[in-house]
């Protein structure tokens, strides 16, 4: 009988990092492992990338023995590639608690991965810092400098490549300014419905008119109707808000907080 827990999945990609991509496994107590990597094996260079992949899947079987790992081999330094392995991925896994590394792996799978993470309401995308390095700065130096003068890993480049458009929605104006003032308000220590709704028509975000033979009281249901729909469902519905089960307050999730962070942010929503 299934323990009606959800399961915990980490999607990484696989080139030159170890301990960026095993440690959060353990972390977020993994039940699979998905694992993209580069199988390329025609010279010597190119089997390096194996010889990480089959380190990684050491130090996972190590730490978590009982997780499952799934191998995914894929060109990873084509951008195309990528997202269609990530989404498939993502597809798969259905409803379960996904977790996609962002911090190793090229630079291809890291675009894609942070796109197809915006397309998945499941998903989290998370980034590992660097707490010690393993190489001493002596020989940091040695690796990225070439007479004396910083050039990197790469020598040389090929041309540019630009990445293939794909369309992430942003959200409505009026929803994150509404939202804004919610949560000005709720700062304030103001959120009944009809002081936001005041708030809302201050602003010009309430779109809504009102009918001319209604009473004072028929108005103050209808708007009150109206704000209900046109943006308390909405915000629930995006996952912007939850209520508070003892105040039966709305408030801000993290994802609402992101998104007042991230969009249409000239308005102080006061």
């Amino acid at each position: 009988m299934s323990s009606g827990r959800k399961d915990r999945v980490v999607v990484s990609c696989v080139t030159f990092e170890t301990f960026k991509i095993a440690d959060p496994v353990a972390y977020y107590a993994a039940t699979r492992v998905h694992l993209i990597h580069y199988t390329d094996q025609s010279n010597e260079r190119n089997r390096i990338y194996n010889e990480f992949y089959e380190q990684v899947c050491r130090m996972i079987r190590k730490s978590m023995p009982n997780a499952e790992i799934i191998e995914h081999e894929a060109m990873v330094f084509d951008f195309t590639v990528m997202l269609r392995t990530v989404l498939n991925i993502l597809k798969e896994e259905g409803d379960a608690d996904v977790f996609v590394n962002i911090s190793a792996g090229t630079s291809e799978y890291t675009a894609a991965a942070v796109i197809a993470s915006m397309m998945n309401p499941h998903t989290v995308p998370f980034s590992v810092s660097t707490k010690e390095y393993s190489i001493p700065d002596e020989e940091l130096r040695r690796i990225y400098y070439s007479g004396g003068v910083p050039v990197g890993l790469a020598a040389a480049t090929r041309e540019p490549k630009a990445l293939p458009h794909y369309r992430i929605d942003v959200p409505e104006e009026h929803l994150v300014a509404g939202l804004r003032i919610l949560d000005a308000k709720s700062k304030e220590g103001q959120t009944s419905g009809t002081v936001i709704i005041d708030a809302l028509k201050s602003k010009e975000v309430w779109y809504r008119k009102g009918r001319p033979k209604d009473s004072d009281i028929e108005r103050k249901r209808y708007e009150a109707v109206c704000y209900q729909r046109d943006f308390v469902d909405k915000w629930k519905e995006n996952g912007w808000i939850e209520k508070d089960r003892k105040t039966k307050r709305y408030f801000l999730t993290d994802t609402g907080k992101t998104v007042l962070g991230t969009f249409h942010t000239d308005d102080d929503g006061k």
